[in-house]
């Protein structure tokens, strides 16, 4: 599978270029005050300025990078790992298991799912936990739809029912033939997940539903930027830049996974 091609090579430098900044940050100090440099233009000593409370943009941006992207692969892990077993089972068991599981599918895709953030994070507590609970309830739904689609497909192919006659259990069944045959769009997905996932982490940020100050969260710092924005945009421009362009990479990844995967199935896989 060719994902990076000539035509992804804009986004290899994009990311390179990221994370460059991000490894030159890390050195830096992202929870000291210097109140006599508050509010500070970008120059050679503070590359990105300063916020309203003096501390350095881009040690904040940095550090706040390994918030973000930390609780979004943990969001995307949990919601995966749930979504497929529940799909699996919702397809294969077949019967009132299917009918009620869908139930919840359909009840939970007719919420919107930041609002639905939103109200899970009053009743849990504002730390790193509580968040991933939050969006891992809603995100396991678009990962049970496409494994169970794709379960309902080949649960009754020759083979599958060949092992049926054999005796084999459910679980042999799952994980042997139909996790193999089915994985591969969740992979994809996962990839834009992240990036769908990274907008609503910095949200209920931005809201104060999520991480609370003094953690360095690009979500968080723009809200604590709102007021001194048309005095110092750079308190805002950098932490949304940030969220801008990996959500712009892993959804370009996605996209290309997607498309990868497609070209590289040749059928179903029997394994003996």
């Amino acid at each position: 599978m060719k994902v990076l091609t000539m035509r992804n090579r804009p986004l290899i430098a994009c990311v390179i270029f990221f994370s460059a900044l991000i490894l030159w940050g890390l050195g830096r100090d992202p929870v000291t005050m210097t109140l006599s440099l508050s509010l500070s233009p970008p120059s050679p000593s503070l590359p990105f300025g300063s916020d309203h409370l003096g501390r350095d943009i881009l040690a904040r941006v940095a550090h706040g990078f390994f918030w973000d992207i930390s609780l979004s692969l943990s969001v995307v892990f949990a919601s995966a790992l749930i979504g497929v077993l529940l799909g699996l089972v919702c397809a294969y068991a077949g019967g009132w298991v299917d009918h009620l599981l869908t139930l919840v599918m359909d009840v939970v895709l007719s919420l919107p799912h930041i609002v639905l953030a939103m109200v899970l994070m009053l009743y849990l507590s504002y730390n790193p936990t509580g968040l991933i609970i939050a969006l891992v309830l809603p995100g396991w739904v678009k990962y049970s739809r496409i494994i169970r689609a794709q379960v309902m497909a080949l649960k009754n192919v020759d083979f599958i029912l060949c092992e049926k006659v054999l005796g084999a259990g459910f679980t042999w069944i799952c994980l042997r033939h139909l996790l193999p045959n089915v994985i591969l769009p969740v992979v994809g997905l996962a990839a834009l997940h992240m990036g769908h996932t990274l907008l609503s982490v910095a949200s209920l940020g931005f809201l104060g539903l999520g991480l609370q100050p003094p953690a360095p969260e690009w979500g968080a710092m723009i809200m604590e930027a709102q007021p001194y924005i048309m005095r110092a945009p750079w308190t805002a421009v950098f932490p949304g830049l940030f969220i801008f362009a990996y959500i712009l990479v892993f959804t370009l990844v996605g996209r290309a996974l997607e498309k990868g995967l497609q070209n590289d199935e040749e059928g179903l896989r029997v394994i003996n």
